[in-house]
């Protein structure tokens, strides 16, 4: 497998359990800062397998303690690649007949100590040794979906599914101590094509529980998770094939001890796509203030937010996938807004590849090394791509930096 390096930089302003290039002109970097400090990835390939895949995810699918790439097909195979080296990755089939769109993510169902793949209407339970032995497809009795987010819903300490699509509702399924039985279904309200994916879910008022953010507004969790309330006023709305559709996230982007939001634009053609913030002024949700991070790109149908540099605050990354990129001839841009002043009130965009499509990322520590690396793959093609990053060495666990 090849390897390259590439650091562009571009400067504008403005963490569940174990799952969870400057080749610009040289004016660019002495004008524009952030450059020198930032980390490098070096971009691997994979594998060539598949064609329009989802349900992704990164997780230690064989406790060996590194993370693993899932991914499966709608209506497929869904497979694991066992993280060896940078440029070595064994794929293991992990199931068949995925009974889902792309949603679909990988925990611990069954509270057994290893993790187990949810897809939509069933899940596939960890045998205890999948590198030799596929995973046991189970019925859930859950619904097909585009968005599968695992959280904490009625506070009991036990993870509960939040799923969603647009041809039904969006609703929360209570798992039972017996995993293999029929998975309670709450209703929390209507859909959209796609909204609360990848972690749409968290303590937006700040009373203890998740509530759920759905694109342009969120759902309160009024009691343990049997009465909602919505409030429609987050202006994440956009138009296009799939109206209102965005990848979200609930973080503490400013450090001020409430949670904020960080919305893409998911399938929006190339050139209207944008990254947004939105300010929970009030730590109650119902004042917003947004904050434009980025705007005019592509189909952002991606989002990771996690500290890439390690300086203690949250960046963002994003890609460009199969609706538009605004590299030259419509390539696809990958890239991290870095938090530049830890508050959200400056970003500094880096573009880490060009030319390859993206969909539906994850981002962890998958060597272990102390940072937070990305995996994705295209929508339409077969190429899977690990994004390492080169902050800190493996001999440089204990904090040393390259």
């Amino acid at each position: 497998m090849r390897q390259w390096r590439f650091s562009f930089c571009i400067s504008r302003y403005f963490v569940f359990k174990r799952v969870f290039f400057c080749i610009l002109s040289a004016s660019f970097c002495i004008i524009f800062s952030g450059c020198a400090g930032f980390p490098k990835f070096a971009v691997h390939e994979i594998d060539n397998w598949g064609n329009k895949l989802g349900q992704t995810s990164l997780a230690d699918m064989d406790n060996d303690g590194d993370l693993d790439w899932v991914v499966g097909a709608r209506d497929g195979n869904i497979m694991w690649y066992e993280y060896k080296a940078p440029d070595n990755w064994v794929r293991h089939k992990l199931g068949s007949e995925s009974p889902t769109d792309v949603g679909g993510t990988a925990f611990d169902v069954d509270g057994d100590g290893w993790i187990d793949q949810v897809s939509g209407e069933a899940w596939y339970r960890n045998p205890g040794n999948p590198r030799a032995q596929e995973f046991i497809k189970i019925a859930n009795g859950a619904i097909r979906t585009h968005d599968n987010v695992p959280a904490d819903i009625d506070g009991d300490g036990k993870v509960d599914l939040v799923a969603m699509a647009d041809t039904s509702a969006l609703y929360w399924y209570e798992i039972p101590t017996n995993a293999a039985n029929k998975w309670r279904k709450y209703y929390i309200g209507k859909s959209v094509h796609g909204g609360i994916d990848p972690r749409g879910v968290g303590d937006i008022d700040g009373d203890g529980d998740n509530d759920i953010v759905r694109s342009t507004g969120w759902f309160e969790n009024k009691n343990k998770g049997l009465s909602w309330s919505w409030h429609s006023n987050i202006e994440g709305s956009r138009k296009g094939q799939y109206p209102d559709t965005t990848k979200s996230w609930i973080i503490d982007i400013d450090t001020d001890g409430d949670n904020d939001v960080v919305l893409s634009s998911a399938d929006s053609e190339g050139g209207t796509g944008w990254v947004k913030w939105f300010e929970n002024t009030d730590g109650r949700g119902d004042n917003w203030l947004v904050q434009t991070i980025a705007s005019e790109k592509g189909d952002l149908h991606s989002l990771a937010v996690f500290d890439f540099d390690n300086d203690g605050d949250a960046d963002i990354f994003s890609g460009e996938g199969p609706l538009g990129g605004t590299g030259t001839d419509e390539a696809r841009l990958t890239f991290i807004w870095e938090n530049a002043d830890g508050k959200g009130g400056k970003w500094v965009a880096h573009i880490l590849t060009k030319g390859y499509r993206c969909h539906e990322a994850v981002a962890g520590d998958v060597d272990g090394d102390g940072d937070i690396d990305i995996c994705f793959k295209p929508w339409n093609g077969d190429l899977h791509i690990y994004l390492e990053n080169k902050l800190i060495s493996k001999s440089g666990k204990g904090g040393s930096k390259r």
